[in-house]
């Protein structure tokens, strides 16, 4: 990663801000990780519920930073030529209010929709966080330094997310219900973050409100689904490149439900195990190689990125799959590694991949439908995952541990088709140079 004095001067001014704010807001997320959320649901809920319903809400409360996303348009269309910090100062707020909602949630069929519900709350709010941050980060940071920016607030973001989830999954081996008086203290710093906010400025910001609006022409303001639906039916390339983001997405998506359920029912592991290997481990692998792939995705365009990064989710699949099937626990740990290998990259190319198609006054529509996108199959993904699993069980006990080939099959498939567009795109590119008259 380049040093900061290699940065843009304003680029090096910014940065600091931001870095220090989602450090706070960091720790505030690290108690609402999915794989936290799953494995407090699984083992202290387990038994208010039957086993399959209990199952089907881990499904929710580790798909919903995913699923929440469906919310991604209906965010950019209220903050549509308004104040993006200012809208993403009262997210924050709304984020850390579902943390504390949480803790307070009883050991009871209630409770379990009560902790479900604020759960999906709080990251439908994040959600609206990442939408419109997107669109300040591409305003405040040059495209030649962007991934890099960002890469390093990923780490920090990582690396405490990672030690708020283990010291939780730690103080839960001492005492169960330690988590109720953790996530609270989790959530102050996540309001300390949303009060910073909103005194950020973005650069630009009066050109940026007038391109949002001249973007829509003369209709009436905001982000509508027609505009989404029209986006993908003209850019033919960001077409393609969300068709396989779905694909591909919907098998990692997946992943973190099956393995709080696989290594509870089927491993017999302890929670501080389950908290590490679907937590902590991946985010502290995010933070060490996040650098690596941005240098990469500075370099390259996403679909070039993708094409080479989309395989470290069919490695940690392949990890995954016969730990599962065998039962070796090893398999688990080298798989949690190579999983957030793949969500360093991943992370990076989802915040920024859409600006290699969108121009600056459709950037937060662009990433609108890619986070909306991202809801859908948030949405369907880890409650399939886990409707596949219950029926492999009901056919025969244990079977279940099968179930992983499934989304491991999802994530091969997509990165194939990664790795296919990507080479037709650079075909299409050399056939357009090669057209053009010499000058």
């Amino acid at each position: 990663m380049s040093s900061k004095s290699s940065l843009p001067f304003v680029a090096r001014t910014l940065m600091p801000r931001e870095v220090q704010v989602n450090a706070l807001m960091a720790v505030t997320l690290g108690a609402l990780e999915g794989g936290l959320l799953g494995v407090i649901v699984k083992t202290g809920f387990d038994g208010v519920a039957g086993t399959a319903t209990v199952n089907f809400a881990v499904a929710l409360v580790t798909g919903a930073p995913a699923l929440a996303n469906v919310a991604s348009l209906g965010f950019a269309n209220l903050a549509h030529g308004r104040s993006k910090t200012a809208w993403v100062s009262t997210l924050m707020a709304l984020t850390a209010l579902g943390a504390l909602m949480i803790a307070l949630a009883p050991v009871s069929a209630f409770g379990l929709i009560w902790l479900t519900a604020w759960m999906i709350v709080a990251r439908l709010a994040y959600c609206g966080v990442i939408t419109l941050r997107a669109a300040i980060w591409r305003a405040n940071f040059p495209r030649h330094v962007r991934a890099t920016i960002t890469g390093r607030i990923a780490v920090t973001y990582s690396i405490l997310m990672a030690i708020t989830a283990a010291l939780i999954g730690l103080a839960m081996e001492w005492r169960a219900d330690a988590w109720r008086g953790l996530v609270p203290l989790a959530a102050l710093l996540g309001l300390v973050a949303a009060w910073r906010y909103r005194r950020f400025t973005v650069r630009g910001q009066g050109r940026l409100l007038r391109e949002e609006a001249a973007a829509r022409g003369d209709r009436a303001g905001g982000v509508r689904f027609a505009d989404a639906v029209e986006v993908l039916r003209n850019d033919t390339w960001y077409r393609r490149y969300m068709l396989t983001m779905f694909l591909f997405g919907s098998g990692n998506l997946m992943v973190i439900a099956l393995l709080v359920v696989i290594l509870t029912e089927q491993l017999g592991a302890a929670r501080f195990v389950q908290v590490l290997i679907t937590t902590t481990v991946p985010l502290l692998a995010v933070a060490v190689l996040t650098p690596f792939w941005a240098r990469r995705l500075d370099k390259v365009h996403i679909l070039d990125y993708r094409a080479k990064h989309s395989w470290t989710f069919v490695l940690a699949l392949g990890l995954f799959v016969p730990g599962a099937i065998f039962g070796h626990i090893e398999l688990f740990w080298a798989g949690a590694v190579a999983l957030g290998a793949a969500f360093a990259g991943g992370k990076l190319g989802w915040n920024l991949g859409h600006n290699d198609f969108a121009s600056d006054g459709r950037s937060t529509l662009y990433m609108g439908i890619h986070v909306s996108l991202t809801g859908v199959r948030g949405l369907i993904a880890p409650v399939v995952g886990v409707a596949l699993y219950q029926a492999l069980e009901r056919r025969e006990p244990g079977l279940g541990r099968y179930v992983l080939v499934f989304p491991a099959l999802l994530t091969l498939a997509g990165a194939v088709t990664f790795g296919v567009l990507a080479g037709k795109r650079r075909r299409e590119r050399l056939s357009h140079s090669n057209r053009e008259p010499s000058s």
